[in-house]
């Protein structure tokens, strides 16, 4: 089974739109051309952050190989970058299906 890797983000506030033109046309493309990533599910957050929930926007990217070694290659491999996104806090975590015994 393949791993998964899961981002949280943030758009600059009141930066909205130009965060998402960015992510979704220009971002997730360019994570994508690298090796081992397989597919992306981008996704926002249905109701206001708060509490549980501080993070606007989350993409699941479907991984062939280790989430891990493609979460340090996502940070290596010098993507390009907008200020509209708010780099105060983000969460890129690999996940892996549990063995089944």
């Amino acid at each position: 089974m393949a791993e998964l890797l899961l981002t949280l983000v943030n758009p600059v506030e009141g930066r909205d739109d130009e965060f998402r033109a960015w992510y979704w046309e220009t971002h997730v493309p360019e994570v994508l051309a690298l090796p081992g990533f397989v597919s992306a599910r981008p996704v926002r957050l249905a109701e206001e952050p708060g509490g549980a929930a501080p993070f606007r926007y989350a993409t699941i990217y479907e991984i062939e190989g280790s989430a891990a070694d493609a979460r340090n290659l996502m940070f290596t491999a010098g993507l390009g970058m907008s200020d509209s996104m708010d780099l105060s806090a983000m969460i890129v975590a690999p996940y892996a299906a549990p063995e089944v015994a």
